[in-house]
């Protein structure tokens, strides 16, 4: 108010009328209409909404109160000089508050500018699917670049003092008699592979996932079929914590039903077992190449590396362990066993890569029709359904092998529940 070289002088009206407006000072009669005047009036709606409180100095001047305005003689204070100071005051200098919050913008514009500079993690593309006998129906499959996501992984400076790059050995005392499975740098498998690849080169284990996701049951029945990517380079108590976003989703496959009332059920199924395949090849198919040649990646540490990423793991339920690795439902995705021996004493020899490949050549070659296909298919424990499995071109895989056990279905309950029934059967209530 001094700023305005005003002098502000309180007059307290002598009469209280509430038939007087304390707006306008309009005389309307009653007090009834004086509250119709202020309800309808805009000029005197500031006096309804409270604004003269806002305007009102404590303790200086009431809501009742007139004011009144006269010239001051004092001059405004020059530029330069600090106005409103009495003796003794202090002006309080708080400096630039981004230089001591120690930020790296100015305004809102170059917080924006940083925010766009923070490369993405890998685009998005879509491919479209179809078989040549039905080419209206469409399945469209959404992925992205699984090398950019290797490198968005092993590049993230949040990880970089985690990130291991060579195989271990780790005993547990000095006499090395016993050997310490922990980690996935700490097995047989990492330095198996680690012994084919160039003198200083490094193992990218990338580990997949896949799980058909019933997303509702009440409004159309919603499904996805996420595809996520993580490395074994990373230990498993940062890969299984989804804040510290070390699984990357790498694709959704197709949920489409197949359509078309003259397929029957074992023509669906082997639809569906191709479908998927293909589409696994197109998601994982950047990887055959890094996987032979190597590529060059930053850690996050800054220095450059050459990685071999190399197909070590899947991680499925289990009718998705027989659809990736081409068995027979009902038989064991890692071993030979029969369907009608398995549970038995005798241990089978175990599935290879190479061998279930020859199979299937074999079979292609000898069959006459699809059906005979399967016929020959089966008789091998293989499922019969797909002609070129999407991992047979992949360095260093073994696909059987790398099946893992699904915790909560096969060791919880197919493990432990067992276990936990068959003791508590044999003893007594008392015991």
């Amino acid at each position: 108010l001094h700023a305005l070289n005003v002098n502000i002088k309180c007059v307290h009206r002598q009469d209280d009328d509430p038939s007087i407006c304390p707006a306008c000072h309009k005389r309307l009669g009653s007090s009834q209409g004086v509250a119709a005047h202020l309800s309808t009036a805009r000029s005197c709606q500031w006096y309804k909404k409270g604004k003269m409180r806002a305007l009102t100095l404590p303790g200086q001047f009431g809501l009742d109160d007139e004011i009144e305005m006269g010239e001051v003689d004092e001059p405004l204070p020059a530029e330069g000089d600090e106005p409103f100071l009495a003796q003794g005051d202090e002006m309080i200098d708080t400096g630039d508050p981004t230089q001591k919050l120690g930020l790296s913008y100015q305004n809102i514009r170059g917080l924006h500018k940083i925010v766009d500079a923070v490369p993405p993690r890998a685009t998005w593309k879509k491919r479209e699917l179809w078989f040549k006998n039905d080419p209206e129906d469409k399945h469209i499959v959404h992925h992205r670049d699984p090398l950019e996501a290797i490198k968005t992984l092993l590049g993230n400076p949040a990880h970089a003092e985690h990130v291991v790059y060579r195989p271990k050995k780790i005993f547990s005392d000095a006499s090395k008699s016993e050997r310490i499975y922990n980690e996935m740098w700490t097995g047989d498998w990492w330095n198996t592979v680690q012994d084919r690849l160039p003198s200083g080169a490094c193992v990218a284990p990338v580990i997949i996932a896949t799980d058909k996701t019933q997303l509702t049951q009440f409004t159309g029945g919603k499904t996805a079929y996420p595809v996520y990517l993580t490395l074994g380079n990373l230990p498993r108590a940062i890969r299984r914590k989804p804040s510290q976003q070390a699984c990357i989703l790498i694709a959704y496959l197709s949920i489409s039903k197949m359509v078309g009332k003259q397929l029957t059920k074992k023509q669906k199924s082997t639809r569906i077992q191709q479908l998927f395949h293909d589409s696994m090849r197109i998601v994982l198919e950047p990887l055959i190449e890094a996987g032979k040649k190597g590529m060059e990646v930053t850690g996050g540490d800054g220095k450059v590396r050459i990685l071999y990423p190399i197909l070590a793991c899947h991680v499925a339920d289990y009718p998705e362990q027989c659809l990736v690795t081409c068995a027979k439902y009902g038989t064991c995705p890692k071993c030979q066993v029969n369907d009608n021996e398995m549970g038995g004493r005798e241990a089978a020899g175990w599935r290879t890569q190479c061998r279930t490949s020859k199979l299937i050549r074999i079979a292609r070659e000898k069959a006459t029709s699809i059906s005979n296909f399967q016929e020959l298919c089966k008789v091998d424990n293989i499922s019969g359904g797909v002609r070129h499995p999407f991992w047979e071109d992949f360095p260093h895989c073994d696909i059987h092998m790398g099946i893992t056990s699904d915790v909560l279905h096969q060791l919880y309950q197919g493990v432990v529940k067992h276990l936990e029934h068959w003791c508590t059967s044999l003893m007594t209530t008392a015991e």
